[in-house]
């Protein structure tokens, strides 16, 4: 499994993706998945540099300093910090790439590097695509725009992911799509046609938007797909405050004295609402690289329905009381000592140890199996599709009952119906 990010504006690390990269891990090992291989796609080296045009605009405001000594810069010219670090990375970055000579070059870029981590994994044929921002925007012109010349790196990256891997997920996060597609201009029908290449496989697409983010915005609705489409979208909110201002704004927002002076004066409401936006705008939009819901929502997103269900009998046996879960990494180990231990490793012990369950999930895509030993002693195992173990564990005798009901309410919900 292959996993590329594409970063979004003012970037400035090459290892940008480091602490989603690091939940994302945990979130796996967590449901017992495989490890993915993982690169960044680095082109802010092919930007402008905007330290130019602020140096420019420091000397114009210096300039009327000096003719008028009285001023107050900050006042004159307000909001300079989240011009300076918010609005002119955006919007520079953004005109950056809309130029035609400095997008291409763009597009190169992301081709080069994730032509670079694919070739340098050949056994993998998964990939999973995580953008940011400006990234998000770049990566639909990549996929669906028709304006390039026929030698663009855009047609380069789809014949990428249609010939040498397998496109499994796009997860988007803090995505203005909405909005420079307007400039873009791409259609429906477009996105359809894209679609109907990856016929023998869907692709999952989820929109991560925190709600404090001024930049993000829904996407499902607006791309208007037919039903029969290979493109499954969905969008989804992060809820959480951006930062401690935030929640003191809102916290003072919300108070008995504030909501007092607002039935005087409704205007004072509103101020500390637009106060509340302002304070979470920035943070709100940078934060994704280290939250650990977006990591959840892009391990749903990677992992796909097919393996909900397995994911959620995990999480139920891990909480039933008194459950200790055996390593997987000993199984494996016990299997190079005795050849006779494969993937259906219970069937070893079935004239030892009592089968008392044994069930597909409805999906089709997992099992679960569990078997009383000589003292009675519950042990239960998860499977995926393939016969790989995922989850085992046992719980001793105090709370065999427990584990048994909890299997029956498994059972009762996820077992495959014949």
């Amino acid at each position: 499994m292959l996993v590329f990010f594409i970063h979004g504006v003012a970037e400035s690390k090459v290892k940008f993706a480091q602490p989603l990269k690091h939940l994302i891990k945990d979130e796996l090992l967590q449901r017992s998945q495989e490890l993915p291989y993982f690169h960044s796609g680095f082109y802010a080296d092919v930007l402008n540099k905007k330290d130019k045009i602020w140096n420019c605009i420091d000397r114009d405001l210096q300039q009327q300093k000096q003719q008028n000594p009285n001023i107050n810069l900050q006042d004159i010219f307000r909001g300079q910090e989240i011009r300076r670090e918010f609005i002119s990375d955006f919007v520079g970055d953004a005109f950056t790439y809309l130029n035609t000579e400095r997008g291409a070059k763009i597009r190169e870029s992301i081709f080069g590097n994730l032509e670079d981590f694919i070739l340098a994994h050949p056994e993998e044929q998964e990939i999973h695509i995580i953008a940011h921002s400006m990234g998000t925007v770049i990566l639909w012109d990549i996929l669906f725009s028709d304006k390039f010349s026929s030698n663009d790196a855009a047609f380069k990256i789809r014949s990428l992911i249609l010939e040498k891997v397998n496109l499994k997920s796009i997860t988007t996060m803090g995505s203005p799509i909405l909005l420079f597609n307007m400039i873009f201009d791409v259609t429906p029908e477009q996105v359809n046609n894209f679609a109907r290449l990856f016929y023998k496989q869907p692709i999952r697409w989820t929109n991560i938007i925190h709600s404090s983010d001024l930049i993000a915005y829904p996407i499902s609705s607006s791309l208007k797909l037919s039903d029969s489409c290979n493109l499954l979208v969905q969008d989804k909110f992060i809820s959480t405050l951006a930062n401690d201002l935030e929640k003191t704004v809102r916290t003072v927002a919300n108070s008995a004295a504030v909501e007092t002076a607002s039935n005087i004066n409704p205007g004072i409401n509103q101020a500390f609402s637009l106060a509340a936006i302002a304070s979470g705008a920035a943070d709100g939009h940078v934060n994704y690289w280290k939250c650990s819901q977006t990591a959840k929502i892009i391990v749903d997103n990677m992992l796909g329905d097919e393996e909900k269900i397995l994911n959620l009998v995990i999480e139920r046996l891990k909480k039933v009381s008194g459950m200790t879960i055996t390593s997987l990494k000993t199984t494996e180990s016990a299997k190079k000592t005795n050849p006779k231990l494969d993937n259906t490793w219970d069937n070893y012990f079935g004239n030892i140890d009592k089968l008392t369950e044994s069930f597909p999930f409805a999906d089709g895509i997992g099992k679960l199996r569990m078997r009383d030993n000589l003292a009675q002693i519950p042990h239960v195992s998860v499977y995926n599709s393939d016969g790989n173990c995922q989850f085992r564990g046992y719980v001793g005798l105090f709370h065999a009952e427990g584990l048994r009901q909890e299997v029956q309410n498994i059972k009762a919900e996820y077992r495959l119906k014949t």
